[in-house]
């Protein structure tokens, strides 16, 4: 007689409609969580299996379809920030995450910007992630990310301005400069 799995994994995309709507919300959903995350994150390919987990087991309540993107930014955000700041809290204990391979030969520019985008604290990565690069309004951002419109805009405003800082020391330093 075989053993009963005390912990079954639950179905995945049950009818072709939701498998076809999962299978084209994944490129959203990995990409969010990798860009929140950390995209040099071995961290981040786990986080992404475990949103398109969350998303296949959400999808089949949705009641509007046409708000599937959003939902779907929605959970991959959360997943994403949750694992982040687990992440944060290890490296202050001194527990190191594990790395993947370094990608190709890529451009400086790029390197850089993902080193600079990496930086940022989690929140504001996040909110960035969600406004900049999968295109929801400040309102769907709230509420994505369970926090007020005002909390998004002081986020983005924080987040640009961090980066502007960290791709751009020369302006800090003349900033700097003429303030004395």
């Amino acid at each position: 007689m075989g053993r009963v799995n005390p912990f079954p994994l639950p179905p995945l995309a049950t009818d072709e409609s939701h498998g076809e709507q999962l299978l084209e919300l994944r490129p959203l959903v990995v990409r969010t969580v990798r860009l929140v995350v950390g995209a040099g994150s071995a961290i981040a390919e786990d986080a992404a299996q475990e949103a398109l987990l969350e998303l296949d087991r959400a999808l089949p309540q949705l009641r509007e379809p046409q708000a599937a993107r959003a939902y779907a930014a929605r959970i991959a955000a959360r997943v994403a920030l949750r694992i982040a700041r687990r992440e944060r809290r290890f490296r202050l204990l001194g527990v190191v995450e594990r790395q993947i391979e370094p990608e190709p030969e890529q451009p400086a520019d790029l390197v850089e910007l993902k080193h600079a985008f990496d930086s940022l604290p989690p929140r504001q990565r996040a909110v960035a992630v969600l406004r900049l690069y999968v295109g929801l309004s400040e309102r769907e951002t709230a509420e994505a990310l369970g926090c007020g419109i005002g909390t998004v805009k002081r986020q983005l405003h924080d987040a640009r301005a961090a980066l502007r800082r960290y791709l751009r020391p020369e302006m800090n330093e003349e900033n700097e400069g003429g303030r004395a």
